[in-house]
């Protein structure tokens, strides 16, 4: 009986400690340098999602009353509008079959000081992922985009990637 009590009495004090710890020392405080705050699950960081599902699914058109209707879209600094965006991503279901996005993360951020102060980006990360219907390989290709807000909607969007591997597919 001793023994199983020694065992608890071990167990449960770590516990103990852990709890005691000042809750001050654990929460994050607003550091001198720092311009903002981020969200997780909200709900522009959900429409980033739903937007690259759309994307994934070849159903960017349903997408259209997220963005201003001046938005700009910039892929890899190219400068398109929401209709050569869909068209073009469309045409890659062309080339591609099974396109996924896979470790996926988006966050938003809202600026709060410095010259960005007011802005809201929303951030992703994702591995973009597809098998090649000219060789039958599997591609694999890490990803950054962002979209900036105004308001409720979106007025611009950033893709960065490496084409190389993407762009071999149509020679």
């Amino acid at each position: 009986m001793k023994a199983k009590n020694l065992l608890l009495l071990i167990t449960i004090f770590p516990l103990l400690l852990i709890g005691c710890v000042n809750v001050e020392e654990s929460t994050p405080m607003i550091e001198e340098n720092q311009v903002g705050i981020i969200k997780g699950n909200d709900f522009r960081s959900k429409a980033m999602l739903q937007f690259t599902d759309a994307y994934v699914n070849n159903d960017l058109d349903s997408m259209t009353d997220l963005f201003t209707e001046d938005a700009n879209f910039m892929i890899n600094d190219a400068d398109l509008t929401f209709n050569e965006v869909a068209e073009g991503f469309s045409s890659g279901h062309d080339y591609f079959e099974n396109i996924r996005h896979e470790n996926r993360d988006a966050f938003t951020m809202h600026y709060k000081e410095g010259e960005i102060a007011g802005n809201i980006f929303t951030h992703y990360w994702y591995t973009w992922k597809a098998t090649s219907k000219k060789t039958g390989e599997e591609i694999s290709i890490r990803g950054y985009s962002w979209m900036k807000w105004r308001g409720e909607k979106v007025e611009a969007v950033y893709n960065a990637f490496d084409p190389t591997l993407y762009n071999a597919q149509f020679d």
